[in-house]
Formats: structure tokens, sequence, C-alpha cells
């Protein structure tokens, strides 16, 4: 099959897995949500979901908001003083796809560490906590990680190194947020109850929004006192909410009917990045552990033409970002989608690879939202 009208076939959008929409269960448990002011806390869907989440991830309390980028902004406001530093992985969301709140809005200077597969090793990190502690550097206060890891390709951090480096990090003064945007990825792939993943520290945050289908949402959790400084952070952000019930109840039924599926976007995953790779694709579909999915971008490859060509064969996909092409399976994606999409994407690419670049594409790759 080498062409497909839109009329024919519809649209095959691996983007990202925040473009599903919400199941037929959640718009309706949405309209039938018992709904109150949350400001008063009086919301009794939003109490309910709050306390769920709390107990499943094994912490004394939880807090909707509105995105996950809200949610790691509070948590870092709620844990560390302005003036000081957190360490963080150089290629974490927080760092590179978060629009600069940690020095914009919480007044925190980064310190990166290159870690590998998204993952900070412990030696590093007791180097990274000595050198932040010199006298000329702002005085570290938060170690923020990630699991999964965005741009390292869905990558996990097992539940054993991470109580390592939170160990080192609380024996150090600092307090540890996580995170989790795509938590339940890694739970489901590991075949790890979630708690084992967020136990060890301070504040987690986790999307709805994502693989998860909401509509929109996150959640932050924590202790008790540090979710209650949350909130007030929240507040302060333009985060206060009203009848959020209408999330919460999405949420709800997003935790009983979408986290075990998880493992069938993984599968979908696999099967996308050995087809590619069997194609002459640059995939490692050995780091392929959850539902993102990198291909390598050679030199004299024509951007344009590639993501045309895609685009008329009905598959939306990101455009190239630091030398490498990102797809992401979720819900919406079967395994016969897989098959055409990976079909689609090979003939594209083998025939951007033989375009003469234009003077756009021989310029720095564009960057994207991811």
């Amino acid at each position: 099959m080498t062409s497909i009208s839109a009329n024919v076939r519809r649209i095959i959008d691996l983007r990202s897995d925040t473009v599903t929409r919400p199941t037929a269960e959640m718009v309706e448990a949405m309209s039938c949500a018992e709904l109150g002011d949350d400001f008063f806390r009086d919301d009794p869907t939003v109490l309910a979901f709050e306390e769920e989440v709390a107990d499943l991830l094994g912490m004394e309390a939880a807090m909707l908001v509105i995105s996950g980028t809200m949610g790691n902004l509070v948590c870092a406001l709620s844990l560390s003083p302005r003036g000081s530093s957190f360490i963080v992985e150089a290629s974490a969301h927080i760092q590179i796809n978060e629009s600069g709140w940690p020095s914009a809005i919480a007044g925190l200077t980064p310190k990166p560490v290159e870690g590998v597969a998204g993952t900070i090793g412990v030696d590093a990190l007791q180097q990274a906590i000595a050198e932040a502690k010199l006298r000329l550097s702002a005085p570290p206060r938060l170690l923020c990680l990630e699991n999964t890891h965005n741009a390292a390709g869905g990558r996990i951090t097992e539940p054993e190194h991470l109580a390592a480096l939170a160990d080192i990090a609380h024996a150090s003064g600092l307090r540890v947020h996580l995170d989790g945007a795509r938590i339940f990825n890694a739970a489901v792939a590991l075949g790890r109850p979630v708690r084992d993943l967020t136990k060890h520290a301070d504040t987690a945050t986790f999307c709805l929004s994502k693989g998860l289908s909401c509509p929109l949402g996150a959640v932050v959790a924590g202790g008790a006192d540090a979710v209650q400084e949350a909130r007030r952070w929240r507040q302060v952000v333009g985060g206060g909410m009203r009848q959020a019930g209408i999330i919460a109840a999405a949420g709800r039924v997003a935790l009983n009917s979408m986290v075990e599926r998880l493992a069938v976007d993984h599968d979908n995953a696999k099967l996308l990045a050995t087809r590619l790779r069997d194609a002459s694709l640059d995939v490692d579909v050995e780091a392929v552990e959850t539902n993102i999915i990198f291909a390598k971008v050679p030199g004299g490859f024509d951007y344009d033409f590639f993501q045309s060509d895609v685009r008329a064969s009905g598959i939306v996909i990101m455009p190239p970002k630091a030398g490498r092409i990102r797809l992401v399976t979720h819900r919406e994606v079967s395994a016969p989608d897989i098959v055409f999409a990976s079909d689609m994407i090979a003939k594209a690419f083998d025939l951007a690879r033989r375009q003469a670049p234009s003077a756009d594409a021989r310029m720095a790759v564009p960057n994207a939202v991811y």
C-alpha cells in the first residue's frame, strides 16, 4: 500500500500519549460527578480521588493540579527555598521542557548532571552534592528525579536505584521530588506496585493526561505538610480550582481502567521499534522499555519532505529534534495501526534520505515540545 486517502483511513497520531481523548466511561463519570467547591475543600469527588491516590502511592496526602508542570513547580516551591540549587539529570523534562520555571518563578539554580539512559549514577550524585556545597555555589536543597525519563526514550529507573539516590540526598540534607509523569508506565513495565517507585520521595507527581487518557489534570502526592505547602503555592501561581470534581471523576476512572492496559502500549512500541529497525532505520530496540521510540536522523536528511510524505499517509508525528524522531504509542493506536505506520514511515524515511536537503533542512533541527 503506497498511498492512502484521509477519507479511507483515520489519522494515526504518534506525536504523544497526550493526544488521547477521554473514554466514554470518563465522559459519563464527568457528567454525573458530585461536585462542590475545591477551594473550600468540599468537592466530594476531589476529596475521594485525592485519598485514593495517596493510598495508591503510599503517601500521606495528595492534591489535584491542572498539569504535571504545575505539579513539579509547586512541589519544588514547597521543598526548597529561593536562592538554593537543585540537582537534576541534564535532559530531564524539568530542565529542558518546562519553560524555565526553576529560575523564572522558583528562584532556583539548576545543577544538571549527565545520566546514563536518563538515570543519575550514585557517584555522580555524590560528586554533584559535594560541588554544590562549595562556598561559591548555591547551596543544594533538592534532588529532582524523573521516571520514566522522557528524553531518554521512556527509560525506567529501578526502585532500588531510586531508593539509593534518595538515601544519599536525604543524608546530605536534600529533599527529593519525583517527576513521575509516566510513573504508571514504569510500574506496569516492571510488574511492581507504583508505591515501590514513589515511597522514597518527599513529593511525587504523575499526569492523568498522558497514557491514562484523561482530558487534563495531574496529581501531587507526598507528606501531609509538603502537600499542604504545595496547596498554598498552587494558589499563588493561580491554580485554585472550584468544581474540580469534573477532572477528578475522569481520574478515578483512569486509575481503575487505564493502568494495566499500558502494557499494550509497551508491546506496540516494541513492535514499532522492531519493524523500523528491520527496515534499516537507526532504532535501538533494546532501549524501548515503555511507550516511547526514538529513530536517529542521518546527515543529508530532508526533514520537510519526510514530514509531508508521512502526513500524506495519514500519520502525524512531531518534527525531528536533536537529530532524532520521537514516536509515542497510546490507547488510540492499535497493533494494525503500528504495522501500517511502520511501513509508511520507513518508506518516507528512505525517500527523504535520497532527497537533496533544502537550506532550511540544513539548519538546526526545529524544537518541539515533548
